[in-house]
């Protein structure tokens, strides 16, 4: 049964992009898709390790939580942001799953938002009032039609929730694309 389990992060693993950290980061696989930013700026090790503190009491397993990232500036202030998509059946439903937002903090990196439920790809979108890029989050299942939302970021942050008001749906045309979609067999 623990093969069983392996097998999806090995294969993750050996695709292209795909990096499996050490036991150090509770074997959390990374797969970096962000045309709009390099691999390089992202600390896979170091968000694997943030990323499994924040969701180890609702996964699966210890080594099911994959990740799949991007990186881009998001407020304008030259430092890029990091885009990290989790995905383990334990977090994950009908709708997707979460998408979280992180800012470097010394050498490792803190949450500032969690929006779900979400599907890939993701966008960065026109800056919004407060001079952050809003995002466009693919949203579909669960009885909601496949659709760009356009996610506004305010005071308290990014919108939560991408299906409903301040939300609204958006088009992705011409957009960065932030964390691609898989591609599909």
């Amino acid at each position: 049964m623990r093969a069983a389990a392996l097998a999806p992060a090995l294969l993750l693993a050996a695709c292209e992009g795909g990096e499996a950290p050490d036991a150090a980061t509770n074997n959390v696989v990374s797969e970096v898709a962000a045309p709009s930013a390099p691999a390089a700026d992202i600390d896979n090790e170091a968000l694997a390790g943030v990323m499994y503190e924040a969701l180890k009491d609702n996964i699966s397993t210890p080594d099911s939580l994959r990740l799949q990232t991007g990186a881009t500036d998001l407020d304008g202030d030259g430092e890029a942001e990091v885009l990290a998509y989790a995905i383990d059946p334990m977090i994950c439903g009908t709708g997707g799953c979460s998408l979280y937002v992180l800012r470097k903090a010394g050498d490792s990196y803190r949450i500032l938002d969690q929006i779900g439920p979400s599907q890939l790809p993701i966008y960065k979108l026109a800056a919004g009032e407060d001079g952050w890029a809003e995002l466009g989050v693919t949203v579909f299942g669960g009885g909601v039609a496949e659709r760009i939302m356009a996610v506004p970021h305010g005071e308290a942050g990014y919108v939560r929730n991408p299906t409903g008001e301040p939300a609204y749906q958006g088009a992705d045309g011409g957009s960065d694309v932030i964390i691609a979609a898989p591609e599909q067999p």
